[in-house]
Parts: structure tokens; sequence; C-alpha cells
């Protein structure tokens, strides 16, 4: 199927779990990979052919459609609601010991999801 069943073994039922998971997260890393060409951190790129280098610098310069869906993207990064959950780069299980110790008992579960996935200016509304 895929790379991962050369070092890897499981239980063939979860071949597409396991293939969507991989997807997803080689997406993401391709994504970082080409944000770090496009904002030139990339001295070290040698898996990216120079032709075709240069003919993403000139998409990401002069297409007009791009550089307005990365300008809203950068602008909705910066509002208030843009962290989609909003305990920051807090661990759960850190932000339960904190609600346990301002609610004077220990958190449940329930608890420290819905203070870690609702809204900070409405805490009724979810975040996602």
């Amino acid at each position: 199927m895929f790379i991962l069943q050369e070092k890897f073994i499981w239980d063939k039922t979860y071949n597409l779990m396991i293939r969507k998971i991989f997807d997803h997260w080689m997406a993401r890393r391709l994504q970082q990979m080409l944000e770090d060409v496009r904002e030139r951190r990339d001295h070290l790129t040698i898996w990216l052919h120079p032709d075709i280098k240069k003919t993403l610098y000139i998409h990401w310069e002069t297409d007009e459609g791009f550089k307005r869906r990365r300008l809203k993207n950068r602008a909705n990064r910066t509002l208030a609601r843009s962290s989609k959950y909003t305990s920051g780069s807090m661990t759960f299980i850190k932000t339960k010991a904190r609600l346990s110790k301002s609610l004077d008992h220990e958190a449940t579960m329930a608890e420290t999801f819905k203070y870690t996935h609702t809204m900070k200016e409405n805490k009724e509304k979810f975040a996602n």
C-alpha cells in the first residue's frame, strides 16, 4: 500500500484509517515546507528543483488570488477568535489542574473539555 508497510505491521482492517492519518500529516508537512520556501527560510532546500522553485516564486508574487487569500488568512490568524482552542500550548492535564484549583474541586474531563473548547468571551459558545 505505501511506505509505512515496509517498516510497520498492522491489521489490514486499519489500512484506510492509517492512510488517512498518514496523508493528513504529510500534507501538513508539505505545507510547512512550501511555506519555508515562500518565506525564503529554505537555504538548505535540496528537494525542490531550482526551476520549479523559481516558477513558484513567480506564482506567489504575481497571482492576485493567492496574494488575496494569503493576506486574508494572515489577518484571520491575528483575530482574537483565531485560536481554535483557548488554552494555548498548555497540556490538557495542566489545564485540568489549573481549572480544578479555580473551581475548588477536581475538574472532570467534561468540564476541562468545555473550558478548552469554548470561546473566551462567551463560555456557552464552542470554538469549532
